[in-house]
């Protein structure tokens, strides 16, 4: 019964296109950018120990964490908040039965994440299986599985709702990666934040499956405090579910209404071209307001890359400019390419699939007014995280930036959300479902991230990548907005703001025979 329950959660994580994404496909896209940045080259003349022995193992253990914790956390809390963990339980299935498939499941997709990884390692890296520690390194993994799972289920207990748990299971992840030899592997981190990292049981996780892969070691690969750590945290996290874990979500607090309403009389006459706008955009920023996971990926996530990456590498310098400079330029990039990008097209792509779209056509709300609404509530967020990012960049690192800088800024933040909300619409045209939306968008948006100097790699890209950097306008952004923070360094990006322009009218143009092709038909 439970491995029955088991496959079809498994089945149903493989047709969810932006599950997959996250926790299969994303660990070996950073570890294929990451062998192209750093190179394989041997680690110490006459060796046949190669670079990419070492990211292997914390990838495959962000896998193992991102499959254990993050997509079973989300998982269950969709389940409970639609009501089919209350239902389930009415079923003659025993309660021990329907969690026990669940965990089965993550364990699964963890499983085919690290064979994946260590397939790839063995035949594309030269990466060396030590025979002596695997053992070792099974039990490891194993005992990572069970705390991350626990610690799932325990993220489920405490939190209310879907959202929220979505923000934890990615947002929390993806910040102790960046603290816990993940993502910046050997990186030399603060005191106090070093110290913060080992508390946490990524970092041991990643050291003990490290230590077992490290073949220059002798011994049979186990490291008792390592695995001490991560038991403590997995029965820690086991107890808390235990005790509090809920089958359907909790009741929401409502507000007590007031005694007497005053309400505005409504305006007679049709509403203004500024009246609709205003109105679409209160309400595309109530719906950000209440989706904690996009606000967090957003607006939160950047400033914190900001921070703590200029944190760690203080002296840093990147494209001939300070690192806190290049972060700066790079997060207003990505920011844009986020809210004009990967959410429009969740927010558009969601609202046809509920309908939404169809009836706006029988209403007097022009189809215009809808686009212009999100194109400047993506603006509108942008802007506002610029600022946050402007003001932590000067206050914390020194970065001056001065008042003619401002509108040379905004034009080129406008520049690229109006392409990126084009690319979006795009997007939108040729995919007929949400979840297919979010699986391109992600899927295109994160690698070129990788590759478009947005997120710092620490190695020179290779050709083919720099030219794919090159022909997407990700890139050309990222440049343009750096030449703005240094304008005295580089001259006016006129090749790059090219690009852009022409990715905007090329998109515009394909929705236009689209658009005509429909209507025709």
């Amino acid at each position: 019964m439970i491995a029955r329950l088991a496959w079809h959660e498994t089945l149903s994580f493989a047709r969810n296109p932006m599950a997959a994404v996250f926790t299969v496909a994303m660990p070996l896209l950073m570890t294929v950018i990451v062998g192209a940045a750093v190179g394989n080259q041997a680690v110490q003349p006459g060796s046949d120990v190669r670079v990419m022995q070492f990211v292997i193992p914390v990838m495959a253990v962000f896998g193992v964490a991102q499959g254990c914790f993050g997509a079973l956390a989300i998982r269950l809390a969709d389940l409970r908040d639609r009501g089919w963990l209350k239902r389930l339980r009415g079923t003659p299935v025993p309660a021990s039965a329907v969690l026990a498939g669940l965990a089965g499941a993550s364990l699964a997709i963890a499983t085919v994440t690290v064979a994946a990884l260590l397939a790839v390692g063995v035949v594309f890296y030269d990466t060396q299986m030590v025979w002596r520690t695997l053992p070792a390194l099974l039990l490891t993994l194993l005992i990572g599985a069970a705390c991350f799972t626990a610690l799932g289920f325990a993220a489920v207990a405490l939190v209310r709702n879907a959202a929220a748990v979505q923000l934890l299971g990615t947002g929390l992840l993806l910040a102790l990666a960046f603290i816990s030899d993940v993502i910046l592997i050997g990186a030399r981190l603060p005191a106090w934040l070093d110290a913060v990292g080992w508390v946490f049981p990524l970092r041991h996780l990643a050291h003990a499956v490290r230590d077992a892969m490290n073949p220059f070691l002798t011994g049979a690969g186990f490291h008792a405090d390592h695995l001490a750590v991560l038991a403590a945290w997995g029965i820690g996290g086991a107890a808390l579910a235990v005790w509090r874990f809920r089958w359907e979500r909790a009741p929401a607090r409502t507000a007590k209404a007031p005694a007497s309403i005053t309400r505005r009389p409504r305006r007679q006459g049709r509403p203004s071209p500024v009246s609709l706008l205003a109105g679409q955009v209160a309400h595309a920023l109530s719906g950000l307001r209440r989706d904690l996971s996009t606000a967090f990926f957003t607006i939160i996530l950047p400033v914190l890359l900001l921070a703590l990456i200029s944190l760690i590498f203080t002296d840093a310098r990147v494209s001939g400019v300070r690192l806190p400079v290049f972060m700066l330029a790079a997060m207003i990039t990505y920011t844009v390419g986020v809210a004009s990008y990967v959410n429009i097209a969740e927010a558009t792509s969601g609202d046809r699939e509920r309908g939404v779209l169809k009836r706006l056509a029988g209403t007097p709300l022009p189809r215009w007014a809808y686009h212009a609404g999100h194109l400047t509530t993506a603006l509108l967020v942008t802007i506002a995280t610029a600022m946050a990012l402007t003001l932590v960049a000067a206050l914390g690192y020194g970065v001056r930036i001065e008042s003619g800088m401002i509108p040379w800024m905004l034009a080129a933040i406008v520049a690229g959300a109006s392409c990126f909300t084009v690319l979006a619409a795009l997007v939108v045209a040729f995919a007929s479902k949400q979840q297919t939306v979010n699986a391109i968008t992600l899927g295109t948006f994160l690698p070129l991230a990788f590759v478009s100097d947005v997120f710092v790699i620490g190695g020179e890209l290779p050709g083919a990548l720099r030219i794919i950097g090159d022909v997407f306008p990700l890139r050309h952004v990222s440049h343009t907005v750096l030449a703005v923070l240094d304008p005295a360094g580089r001259p006016w990006p006129w090749t790059d703001l090219a690009v852009v322009t022409a990715w905007t009218l090329g998109g515009l143009a394909v929705l236009s025979v689209v658009g005509t092709r429909r209507r025709a038909g």
